[in-house]
């Protein structure tokens, strides 16, 4: 029986590598076939300004038209046309700064040539990793993680790759992760350096960024500051949150609202913001919560009410840990990534709606009479109802006492 197995795995095996054989043996000729040779593929960059692709086509009185296709890896793709010189050299320069790419990803291409004959000849795939190269980066790496930065000394990197290995811990307190493969930080000096890799576009209070998908994590942190490592154990944290949680649910992670994504990374900060519980009192105090179903979707643009955002979700968050445990708010990202929308999510995951959670959350948190508030706001509605129902009441009971009347007259 295994002797069975061994030989059935090794024609298995064997029919894979045919097929490989097959495949790569399928493209090569069509290039030989055609005539047409593809030779000094590359794409060089000027980091949030240009891409330039270019090969060398030979024999080009063969060729009546070239392409590059391109795009990040897993998204979109584009198919632009090269300008072909009489020599063979066909280019093609991408506007990076008005079409801006994700920092760090990677860019798949390839070049197709339509020949005279309206055959077309296609070349292999190239990579271009597409990273920040505007400063000169140092790196440390242990582990899980890889720490990159420009600015401070050594023991700053060291600092950092300490923050995230916390932070890994201070996720996994919340919800169960597996940090499977490298995790790549960025450290920059500042916020200004790093929305001129984000191209943020009008928030300018921004100050870090993870790409989930790529497995990074961006922070700006000036290591010359006295604050650098409450900034290092705020930020970092977070960031990495983002990255775990995308990790542990795959490409459903869009799925999730964005105050649950939010909440559960302001959770793991090891040096939370102490002035959230300001901005929920103020908010309270002057009725200017943010309704939670406004942010399912995205968050506030602007900086204020951003900041209330965050806080929001932080505080409502912990609210359910508190009366759920992890248990339930592990329930409630599942729900989320299976699909459920911002009310029926909580409904599946903790039995109650997110509007009933929402009035709880007011009510014993920031002190509101959700409850109170809501009845008083019906009222009108209520009295109305009343009246509307008071005539054919009254005139029901009219009839009754005439009916009476005539029986006791009869």
């Amino acid at each position: 029986m295994k002797t069975r197995n061994i030989f059935a795995a090794l024609r298995g095996l064997a029919g894979v590598l045919i097929g490989l054989a097959t495949l790569f043996g399928a493209a090569r000729p069509a290039g030989a076939q055609s005539g047409i040779e593809f030779s000094g593929m590359k794409a060089e960059y000027d980091f949030g300004r240009r891409v330039e692709f270019s090969v060398r086509l030979s024999p080009v009185s063969s060729i009546q038209s070239a392409t590059v296709t391109f795009g990040e890896e897993g998204g979109i793709s584009q198919t632009q046309p090269l300008t072909i010189t009489t020599d063979g050299l066909a280019q093609y320069v991408y506007d990076a700064s008005l079409n801006t790419l994700t920092p760090f990803s990677r860019i798949v291409y390839w070049f197709s040539a339509t020949l005279t004959d309206g055959t077309v000849a296609q070349s292999g795939t190239q990579v271009l990793i597409y990273s920040d190269d505007r400063f000169a980066w140092k790196t440390l790496e242990q582990g899980t993680f890889r720490v990159h930065w420009y600015a401070g000394d050594d023991a700053f990197g060291a600092q950092t790759l300490d923050a995230a290995n916390r932070g890994l811990q201070s996720v996994s307190n919340l919800i169960p992760v597996g940090a499977t493969g490298p995790i790549d930080i960025w450290v920059y000096l500042n916020a200004d350096d790093l929305q001129g890799a984000l191209f943020s576009g009008g928030e300018t209070w921004v100050a870090g960024h993870a790409g989930p998908q790529l497995g990074v994590v961006m922070i700006s942190v000036d290591p010359g500051s006295q604050k650098r490592a409450a900034e290092l154990e705020r930020q970092t944290p977070h960031e990495l949150a983002h990255v775990l949680l995308y990790r542990r649910i795959g490409a459903n992670y869009d799925r999730l609202p964005f105050w649950l994504k939010e909440g559960v990374a302001s959770m793991a900060e090891l040096n939370p913001n102490p002035d959230y519980a300001r901005a929920l009192e103020m908010a309270a105090e002057k009725n200017a919560i943010i309704p939670l179903t406004d942010l399912c979707s995205t968050f506030p643009s602007n900086q204020a009410d951003a900041f209330l955002a965050y806080a929001e979700a932080e505080s409502f968050t912990r609210f359910i840990v508190d009366n759920h445990g992890t248990t339930g708010l592990s329930a409630l990202v599942s729900a989320y990534a299976d699909g459920m929308d911002c009310e029926q999510g909580a409904a599946r995951a903790l039995n109650e709606p997110l509007s009933r959670l929402e009035i709880r959350w007011r009510e014993t948190e920031l002190g509101e009479n959700r409850t109170g508030v809501i009845a008083s706001n019906m009222f009108p509605y209520v009295l109305l109802l009343a009246l509307a129902l008071m005539v054919p009441a009254w005139s029901a009971f009219a009839r009754l006492l005439e009916r009476r009347k005539n029986a006791r007259s009869g």
